[in-house]
């Protein structure tokens, strides 16, 4: 496990920072696109059938197919997340917060008028409310750092801080991890781990930072960034332990070998990029 890991971090994460960093607008959009909608996918893929097992149980002689408007539905949803965030990416200020109501709304009607069934109709608002809440939407705030500066140096800022967090966290829950941090959430997860994830996160900010010649922001705004944005990402990781544990899914898919799926890695990222987005819009 741990070699794959290596192996698929060693060949991908090269290409995707030189692909942030020298790529041109259209493909970065075009990466940041197709991460939305595997993401999107991965999330319905896991909720949707669990809520409609639970709610169509207390269906009886329901006439619609669960499994046939259960799948519909997945594709649906994820349409739905990659329309959203290509449409709101393009535009602009009240544009960008308008695209987002109307997907939130647009989640909301097809999932009521999704069956006859009143439970299963609103299991199915919330679950695909959920997934584009979960799996679309954040990563507008991570196209809002893009645009603040060269070379995608923020968003790679937070990359560095959510992905050295994981690291850190990782091995240290591995060598060191004694006490359970969220047992009901991540069994494996401990508070030791946690505890190095951030200290791998200020790694991680500090020498992004140094990398670009301190020019990003103030140290202060950078460990700001690094512990909240840190702390988020870990909180969005136990968050998507708990929707894989409802689901009854080990990984949310199989894309990255070692890794899981695409929401596997990039479920801290959406927690922590507003987050650090909100502090460097104070601070610069």
């Amino acid at each position: 496990m741990l070699k794959q890991r290596l192996i698929t971090a060693l060949i991908a994460l090269p290409l995707l920072l030189l692909l942030l960093s020298y790529g041109p607008h259209w493909a970065i959009i075009l990466i940041f696109t197709i991460i939305v909608g595997f993401s999107t996918y991965e999330a319905a893929a896991m909720l949707l059938p669990r809520l409609d097992e639970i709610f169509g149980n207390l269906t009886v002689g329901e006439a619609d197919s669960p499994a046939k408007t259960t799948n519909t539905g997945i594709y649906l949803c994820t349409v739905l997340g990659v329309v959203l965030y290509v449409f709101s990416a393009f535009s602009e200020g009240t544009a960008t917060r308008a695209s987002m109501v109307l997907g939130m709304l647009a989640a909301i009607l097809i999932g009521a008028f999704s069956s006859k069934n009143i439970e299963l109709a609103m299991s199915r608002v919330f679950g695909y409310l959920l997934c584009i809440c979960y799996a679309s939407l954040p990563w507008l705030i991570v196209w809002e750092l893009q645009l603040i500066g060269s070379g995608s140096r923020y968003v790679i800022l937070l990359l560095a801080i959510v992905w050295c967090g994981d690291t850190g966290a990782y091995f240290g829950g591995r060598f060191f991890g004694n006490t359970k941090l969220a047992p009901h959430m991540s069994p494996k997860k401990t508070r030791e781990g946690a505890v190095a994830g951030l200290l791998g996160s200020v790694l991680g900010g500090f020498l992004i930072n140094a990398f670009w010649g301190f020019s990003l922001a103030s140290h202060e705004v950078v460990l700001y960034c690094s512990v909240a944005g840190g702390t988020a990402g870990q909180l969005g990781d136990l968050v998507e332990s708990t929707l894989k544990r409802f689901s009854g899914v080990k990984d949310s898919g199989g894309i990255f070998p070692g890794h899981g799926g695409i929401l596997d890695r990039v479920d801290g990222l959406v927690f922590a990029a507003p987050v650090v987005w909100a502090i460097l819009y104070a601070a610069i």
